[in-house]
Formats: structure tokens, C-alpha cells, sequence
């Protein structure tokens, strides 16, 4: 199987996956990717969170794929955290001073 990585970045190359059955997780859930013959893509967003809105149209589904894709890790094949969920520092109220 070839070098499915691009550029410098170690960004993984999604355009050129070889035929099969791709599955990548992440904290949010897990997707998976069918790959055809002809290199169409199927992706499946039931396990993933930010897919689970009903009211989600086809766009928004699409942002969903782009953003999983800029967050997947090359070397270890998991999706990273989104970068806009801060972690939280827990204050304790009762705590004297």
C-alpha cells in the first residue's frame, strides 16, 4: 500500500485513498469512509457528534467532513480535539481564601 500522507505537514491524503474500508475516531465519536473502485468517497457521520442535529442539511454535513479532515492526525491515524473547546478550570466557591 503506498504513502497515503502529503506534503511537509504530514497531512493526510484523503483525494487518493485506495479502495477499502476506513474507520478514524476521535472524542466526538468515529467515522467511517467507504472508498469505491473509482475512489468515490462515502462517509458515514451516524457516530459522530456534531452529525447527530436532525436538522443538519447537506452544507453543513460537508463542514463537518472538511473539519474532521484539517483535525485528523497523520502519524497516529485519531482525529484531535476541536481547537475551540477550552478546558475548563473548576473553581471551587467554598474554597476559603
Amino acid at each position: 500500500m503506498g504513502s497515503i500522507r502529503k506534503g511537509k505537514d504530514k497531512e493526510f491524503d484523503f483525494d487518493n485513498l485506495p479502495e477499502g474500508v476506513y474507520f478514524f475516531s476521535g472524542q466526538e465519536g468515529f467515522v467511517k469512509i467507504e472508498v469505491d473502485q473509482d475512489g468515490h468517497q462515502n462517509w458515514d457521520l451516524h457516530n459522530w457528534f456534531a452529525s447527530l442535529d436532525p436538522d443538519k442539511n447537506e452544507v453543513q454535513h460537508q463542514k463537518t467532513i472538511e473539519d474532521i479532515k484539517r483535525r485528523l492526525n497523520a502519524n497516529t491515524g485519531t482525529i484531535n480535539p476541536p481547537k475551540n473547546i477550552a478546558k475548563r478550570i473548576f473553581t471551587n466557591p467554598f474554597k476559603n481564601k
